[in-house]
């Protein structure tokens, strides 16, 4: 009997980093549904025509992916793991010898590779929809003087050189994942926990929240705040907060304490948390 395999919402192509997170969590034992907009992922993700959905939420040079974070509020998405991608990125053609006038990727990766298209100012930027799509538009184009900037497994799955490794401006750099599911998954003894809040207008709110989360012995790794629509100079606080396996009767008191702070709360998820490999 053939063992059913899951079906994983994707931005990309395969060879994107998406794609390389989805396997860091899942393994190869899902099939891939690339879409270009993460809104779609989360559509997918809602309707159940995925199990679940892969979506960048910071990178470690390029800061937090803000339209991520509004989409976690808007949609009624739990996150259930999570996976740091280490981001190489390599200067991609089919012709090794020819002078790059074009260079495809993504607006992101064309960011953290500033400083080397300022050294190179007659090449022009042209924005894709993700790094491995801008491969894979290169090796369709197979055209002298065109390249991208990708992975190296865009490289390997497209046929192209790599003409200059890591064109991006830190070498020390990754990009978070999250996996997102319409439900929550049920985790014994979690070790991180995503929330979104939002707090009173008045002082100490801020403040009294945050020794909550301290007089559990727990590490506050992020807080994100991101505006309230239709509330103008109100804000919602995107909030990850690390423990330990030991600490499972902490994270149990956490939304009790915080909430005796927040007008409101949402548990986006309580899952493992991944070591940071660059």
């Amino acid at each position: 009997m053939v063992e059913k395999k899951i079906k994983i919402s994707f931005q990309g192509t395969p060879g994107s980093f998406s794609s390389m997170a989805a396997r860091a969590i899942y393994g190869d034992r899902f099939d891939g549904v690339s879409t270009t907009r993460f809104r779609d992922i989360f559509e997918l993700v809602k309707n159940q025509q995925v199990d679940f959905g892969i979506v960048p939420i910071e990178n470690a040079v390029a800061g937090s992916v803000h339209e991520n974070y509004d989409l976690l509020s808007e949609y009624s998405c739990s996150i259930i793991a999570e996976t740091y991608i280490p981001v190489q990125l390599h200067l991609l053609a089919t012709d090794a010898g020819a002078e790059i006038i074009k260079v495809f990727s993504h607006p992101k990766a064309l960011e953290q590779c500033s400083d080397f298209l300022e050294k190179n100012p007659h090449i022009e930027t042209i924005i894709w929809s993700d790094t491995a799509g801008a491969a894979e538009h290169v090796a369709k184009l197979n055209q002298a003087g065109l390249a991208a900037l990708a992975s190296e497994e865009a490289a390997s799955l497209n046929g192209l050189k790599i003409i200059k490794y890591g064109a991006q401006n830190h070498p020390k750099n990754a990009t978070r994942f999250v996996a997102i599911a319409k439900e929550p998954t049920e985790i014994l003894n979690p070790t991180k926990c995503s929330l979104i809040v939002s707090l009173a207008h008045k002082p100490g709110s801020l403040n009294a929240m945050l020794g909550e989360i301290a007089s559990l012995d727990l590490n506050l790794t992020k807080i994100e705040s991101r505006p309230i629509l239709g509330s103008p100079f109100s804000y919602l606080f995107h909030i990850d907060i690390e423990g330990t396996e030991s600490q499972s009767s902490a994270f149990k008191q956490l939304p009790m304490r915080i909430a005796r702070n927040a007008e409101n709360i949402k548990i986006l998820g309580f899952y493992k948390s991944s070591p940071l490999k660059i």
